[in-house]
């Protein structure tokens, strides 16, 4: 099943021009495992981009790049935190960096966890976990948030997201989504500036910074 949510076209040239950042090509790659028509938009961007790209100066290589290169065409093993097994497709372990040292975190709701993935030269990418079923608090974006669902799916107030969907939420934006009942949800997500809990928790936050 094709998802029904993508990124837009500038941010697949931004990608094929190499200039996105490891965790949004992290989401951006996931979705490619996904999603036929954007293999194919990836595909045109970058050849549309080639003749330009022969015409500058190429970039230094980032840190670790060639290492992540060659972890790949190893026999990918899948994900771990501890000794948990992630229950992800197949086609993503190669894609996550590695979480085996990662700490599950929470935010004061049952069902609810995520881990931190610091990546370099940009925002940290997040694996989040709700259990079927379960909300997360009501909240506002501080900076810009992409996110990809990569197993089970949400409930939002714009509508429903499943496998593969890629939403991108504004600075400002505020909601509150559930998983869907019939399975966990998993999703890979970056954002810049945090997040603001509403109400309650909200409280909390703000007397938690003081």
């Amino acid at each position: 099943m094709t998802p029904a949510l993508h990124p837009t076209d500038d941010l697949w040239f931004d990608y094929a021009a190499a200039q996105v950042d490891a965790a949004t090509r992290t989401l951006l790659e996931a979705h490619l495992t996904y999603c036929e028509p954007c293999r194919t938009l990836a595909a045109e961007a970058a050849a549309v981009g080639a003749p330009i790209l022969r015409e500058v100066a190429v970039p230094e290589a980032p840190p670790g790049l060639l290492a992540g290169i060659l972890a790949r065409l190893k026999t990918p093993e899948p994900p771990r935190v501890g000794r948990e097994v992630l229950p992800l497709p197949r086609a993503l372990w190669p894609l996550l960096p590695d979480l085996s040292a990662a700490t599950w975190r929470g935010a004061l709701t049952p069902g609810f966890r995520f881990l931190e993935a610091r990546q370099p030269g940009g925002p940290s990418l997040f694996l989040v976990h709700m259990a079927a079923g379960r909300p997360f608090p009501r909240h506002g974006h501080a900076g810009l948030e992409r996110s990809l669902i990569l197993t089970g799916g949400l409930r939002t107030e714009e509508g429903v997201m499943e496998a593969g969907d890629f939403d991108q939420a504004e600075p400002g934006h505020i909601h509150s989504p559930v998983a869907l009942a019939d399975e966990d949800c998993w999703l890979l997500a970056t954002l810049e500036g945090g997040i603001r809990l509403q109400g309650w928790r909200g409280w909390l936050q703000r007397m938690a910074r003081k």
